[in-house]
């Protein structure tokens, strides 16, 4: 294929930088879903929660994530890319309200500077465990599937290592930047992830076409033809359009229905 310029990747008639745009949020969000905050501070976080050893806790959390990544082997292929996002974005924005709410309201039902409730932490705990297995189905894999899937070979290497820095980028930052937040707004944080989480829902429905099944050339080619991406899993690439695809689109032409929703 050749080696590709940087300036390429600013193409507009193949629709590279829409593209390398695209892969740049995805795995910025992926970050800003909150899954490092777990990772990099549940030892303190749950140290906060009145564990007596933080360290079982944190283990459990990194056991639960490994476990649950297996899920994905499955899910990616039987779901697809835009459903498995989409799904676990509207999960764990859920366990990150219930966790961030319950962390406010009533873990320290009778001020900071009296113990905890066990009941309020353990099930910060619960739904800590339930949005690790969210994501490790969903955004923790999914997103190098669809950054892979995403370029022609010429721009690939250098439009995936662009998005990947971005996700290392957010990593970094959300690790400096965790102690000073939460010693500010405390458990109000998990608010911050669970407003990210619900833009990248709306984000993957608006911008992230369904890759699933399809070879780098029609996945270009379903970019260059500008297919909406609420509507790519209907779209069937050129090279497997047979007689009966084409008499089938004439016939749901001709349907005033059809018209309506396209």
């Amino acid at each position: 294929m050749g080696t590709a310029s940087w300036k390429e990747l600013f193409s507009r008639k193949t629709k590279v930088f829409q593209r390398l745009t695209m892969t740049v949020v995805v795995n910025s969000l992926q970050q800003l879903t909150g899954d490092n905050y777990f990772f990099y501070y549940g030892t303190t976080i749950f140290q906060s929660v009145g564990m007596k050893d933080s360290f079982e806790t944190s283990i459990v959390l990194g056991i639960v994530n490994f476990a649950s990544t297996f899920f994905s082997l499955y899910s990616i292929d039987k779901l697809g890319r835009r459903k498995c996002l989409l799904l676990g974005a509207a999960t764990m924005t859920v366990c990150m309200l219930i966790y961030a709410s319950v962390g406010v309201t009533s873990l320290y039902p009778h001020g900071k500077d009296q113990p905890s409730s066990k009941g309020a932490g353990n099930c910060m705990i619960v739904f800590t465990c339930f949005y690790l297995f969210f994501f490790a189905c969903t955004w923790g894999p999914v997103c190098y599937v669809v950054v892979s899937e995403t370029f022609p070979l010429r721009v690939k290497s250098k439009c995936m290592s662009i998005a990947t820095s971005a996700n290392l980028l957010w990593g970094f930052l959300i690790g400096f930047f965790t102690p000073f937040i939460t010693s500010a707004i405390d458990f109000y944080y998990g608010y911050v992830f669970m407003g990210c989480l619900v833009f990248s829902y709306f984000y993957v429905f608006l911008f992230i076409p369904e890759t699933k099944g399809l070879t780098l050339e029609e996945v270009d080619e379903m970019w260059v033809d500008g297919v909406l991406p609420w509507k790519s899993n209907s779209w069937v690439p050129s090279s497997r359009r047979g007689a009966d695809y084409d008499n089938e689109k004439i016939l749901l032409d001709d349907r005033p229905w059809y018209k309506k929703m396209i």
